[in-house]
C-alpha cells in the first residue's frame, strides 16, 4: 500500500510539472517513476504489448498507476509538440486502465476510461479492446 501511495505522489509530481508546462522535467519525473513501478528497462516496457504489461505489473493498482503514468507522459508529449509519440502514450493508458478494470472495476474507472477514451479513437486500439473501449466512450 505504501509503495502506491509513493506512485501516487510521483504521478502527481509529473502532473503538477505538466500543468506548469515544464514537460522535460514531466518527462524525467516520469521515467523515476517506472523506476519505482516496475523492475524492467524502459525499452522492455514499450516494447511488450499490454496484456503482458499487465501481467508484468500483477495488481490492479499498480496497473492503474503505469495507465496514469502513460496519461501524463502524453500530456509532456503533447506539450513538446510530439502528438504521433503523445498518442501511442494515450494509447496505451486506455488499454491498461481497461485490464484494470477487467480485474477489479472501480467506479473512477469509467470516467478515466471515458476521457482517455476522447483522446484515442478507438481503432487506433488493439482490436481485443476496441469493444470495451467503445461501450466505455
Amino acid at each position: 500500500m505504501r509503495m502506491v501511495h509513493q506512485l501516487a505522489d510521483f504521478i502527481a509530481r509529473v502532473a503538477g510539472f505538466n500543468r506548469r508546462g515544464e514537460h522535460d522535467l514531466a518527462l524525467a519525473a516520469a521515467d523515476q517513476a517506472w523506476g519505482k513501478l516496475i523492475d524492467a528497462p524502459r525499452e522492455l516496457i514499450d516494447a511488450v504489448d499490454t496484456p503482458t504489461l499487465a501481467g508484468m505489473l500483477r495488481e490492479p493498482a499498480r496497473i492503474r498507476a503505469a495507465a496514469q503514468l502513460f496519461c501524463e507522459e502524453g500530456r509532456a508529449l503533447a506539450g513538446k509538440g510530439d502528438p504521433l509519440h503523445a498518442q501511442l502514450r494515450y494509447r496505451r493508458a486506455l488499454e491498461l486502465m481497461l485490464e484494470a478494470r477487467d480485474l477489479d472495476p472501480h467506479d473512477e474507472d469509467e470516467e478515466a476510461i471515458v476521457e482517455l477514451s476522447r483522446l484515442t479513437p478507438v481503432e487506433m486500439l488493439d482490436p481485443r479492446y476496441q469493444d470495451h473501449a467503445g461501450a466505455a466512450g
